[in-house]
């Protein structure tokens, strides 16, 4: 492999710098993902007895126990629950954009090394297959052998983008995903915990 590195080229410097800082980031994503997006119907669970007992704040307690950005939420809409039910929604959606910065967080980065790795193994091969030709035309590559050994380590940058960029554009797209399920959970807890407001004991 340390070979092939060595044959890529020095384009296949930033090319292994990506794949590290892909790696990172798709292990501190799932492992962050995994942990927001746990199952909260027990919590939703809790709420509701909460609140059929009118108590408000043994269910925000509930929601402080429990991490993630859901819970979070849940805890700061069932803070101000004592507002009216429009401007308790308005309140709940402010805080739920403000935990989408979150969610989204080294996911660009990801973006772009799957974007730019292709184009970093395309400049490679170009810059390899015009050093080649150079060499043809001085006469440093004497057999077609020679030639066709220069072009297989000229297209070893372009192996190495694809490399890159196919398995972390799935990874891309799954983690984008799993994103999505912890936005959807946080806009159906909040909307459940809203629809509890009028029947909680709480003044409206």
């Amino acid at each position: 492999m340390l070979q092939s590195i060595a044959r890529g080229g020095v384009v296949m410097i930033p090319l292994l710098l990506c794949s590290i800082v892909a790696l990172i980031v798709t292990v501190e994503r799932w492992l962050y993902l995994r942990h927001a997006a746990a199952d909260t119907a027990r919590l939703m669970g809790k709420i509701r007895l909460a609140l059929d007992r009118g108590s408000s704040e043994e269910a925000r307690g509930a929601c402080e126990a429990t991490p993630g950005p859901v819970a979070r939420v849940l805890a700061s809409t069932l803070a101000h629950f004592h507002l009216p039910k429009e401007e308790l929604r308005e309140m709940a959606r402010e805080v739920a954009l403000a935990e989408q910065p979150g969610l989204d967080r080294r996911l660009p980065a990801l973006a772009t090394i799957v974007t730019i790795s292709p184009m970093l193994g395309l400049l490679g091969t170009v810059a390899g297959l015009i050093r080649i030709f150079h060499a043809v035309a001085g006469d440093s590559i004497g057999s077609a052998a020679g030639l066709s050994k220069g072009i297989s380590e000229a297209l070893i940058c372009t192996f190495a983008g694809l490399a890159i960029a196919v398995p972390f554009l799935v990874v891309y797209n799954a983690l984008a995903a799993k994103v999505d399920t912890v936005v959807n959970d946080i806009e159906l807890r909040t909307t459940e915990v809203l629809n509890l407001h009028a029947g909680a004991g709480i003044p409206i």
